[in-house]
């Protein structure tokens, strides 16, 4: 069995190589929302009806910033989703960030129609949770980035376990996961050295790649350096918006 792994914003915040953080599994379940969905699904054929889970690795706007354009192009299509099918998981505090969100940028109203056409489950996730949800099962490992919660997670699809680090630096949650995946899409977000506020850089993916040889690691969260071709790792896939892969395990 395969599961369809598509990349729609590959780039660190500030790089201007990629859009921010956001890919899709199998058209179902989408981690992070730091790209515009309702503009690049349909250039890989896709739509955003299909999603039914959106998770969120943490708060920073990079990995945050454009669910609520998902959420007011489900609200506002012409033909709506079905009450409640989108569940919107995350670390504690997720729905109150969303709902922040939504009305910072596009008022009230457009919060209310969100509430009463779209009406998002919320999923509260934890280190060590492990729940089925849009069809798969996801289990959630505490990381360590800058100071708000952050989660990485194993999601398995159609047989498949499929890794997202989220920002992080190397720490136990991090291996924990590369333990338990077949695929790996990690942040390398620095080239020559370590980066500022928890990420991680070349060298530390580097090292991860030779300690989990089994494990196939993609790497996203890419600085202007992508550009120059110089974050090549052996053993790695470099990734770029809208990606498109089928994986086996």
């Amino acid at each position: 069995m395969s599961v369809r792994l598509s990349i729609l914003g590959s780039g660190s915040a500030f790089s201007g190589c990629g859009f921010n953080a956001s890919a899709v599994l199998d058209e179902r379940v989408m981690v992070d929302v730091g790209a515009p969905p309702h503009v690049l699904l349909p250039r890989l054929g896709l739509r955003i009806h299909n999603i039914e889970v959106v998770l969120l690795t943490h708060f920073h706007m990079d990995h945050t910033g454009m669910l609520p354009l998902l959420l007011g192009a489900l609200a506002h299509a012409d033909q709506p989703p079905e009450p409640g099918r989108l569940a919107i998981a995350g670390p504690v505090g997720t729905r109150e960030l969303v709902r922040r969100l939504t009305v910072a940028g596009f008022g009230g109203s457009t919060q209310r129609r969100v509430e009463e056409v779209v009406a998002p489950r919320y999923v509260v996730l934890q280190d060590g949770s492990d729940v089925e949800i849009g069809g798969g099962r996801v289990r959630s490992h505490s990381v360590v980035h800058s100071t708000c919660p952050s989660l990485a997670y194993s999601v398995t699809r159609g047989g498949v376990r499929v890794g997202f680090t989220g920002d992080t630096t190397l720490c136990a949650g991090l291996h924990r996961l590369a333990d338990e995946v077949d695929v790996l899409v990690c942040e390398c977000s620095g080239v020559d050295g370590p980066v500022e506020g928890g990420h991680l850089w070349r060298g530390e993916v580097a090292a991860l790649v030779r300690e989990h040889p089994r494990v196939r690691f993609i790497l996203n969260h890419l600085s202007l350096n992508h550009l120059s071709g110089r974050v090549s790792i052996p053993g790695a896939l470099v990734a770029h918006d809208l990606l498109t892969l089928d994986l086996s395990a």
